[in-house]
């Protein structure tokens, strides 16, 4: 997982960035969700200490809920977490998983104006070939911009 740590102005902007997903999902379309946590998981967050390596999102009754994000400092660093979406949003997402076969997968963990913000990625699982010309592409990619 990338973590980066930047400075804009006199405020910080944490983001970390789920780059496993964006190889084992294709992304099609994203969308921003708040996350309800509590005073010590926020706390974990601003100081750099959250991972979403094999973090899922999933519908749980009528809401969307984050599964597997661990944040080191909370009491209960592996619980599940709801997220607050649109309900337009989220019968889109719940129409995608049951429907069409498509993934929900935490993308992008940041804080905007001191709220923490989630990108969910809608998308569909890539295949094993899939992934091998993926990485073959970014292997052809890497060799044009060293001639260059």
């Amino acid at each position: 997982m990338a973590q980066s740590k930047k400075v804009r102005g006199q405020g910080k902007v944490l983001e970390f960035k789920n780059r496993r997903a964006t190889f084992d999902v294709a992304v099609e379309k994203t969308f921003e969700a708040g996350l309800i946590l509590t005073g010590d998981e926020i706390k974990s967050i601003r100081s750099m200490r959250a991972q979403l390596n094999g973090a899922y999102v999933k519908m749980l009754g009528a809401k969307m809920v984050i599964v597997g994000m661990h944040l080191s400092e909370a009491g209960a660093p592996e619980r599940s977490r709801p997220l607050l979406l649109h309900a337009k949003e989220i019968e889109e997402i719940e129409k995608a998983i049951t429907q069409a076969g498509k993934t929900a997968v935490p993308l992008r963990l940041y804080l905007k104006r001191g709220w923490a913000k989630l990108e969910v990625g809608l998308g569909a699982g890539r295949k094993a070939h899939d992934k091998r010309n993926l990485i073959k592409e970014r292997d052809l990619d890497r060799i044009e911009r060293k001639g260059e």
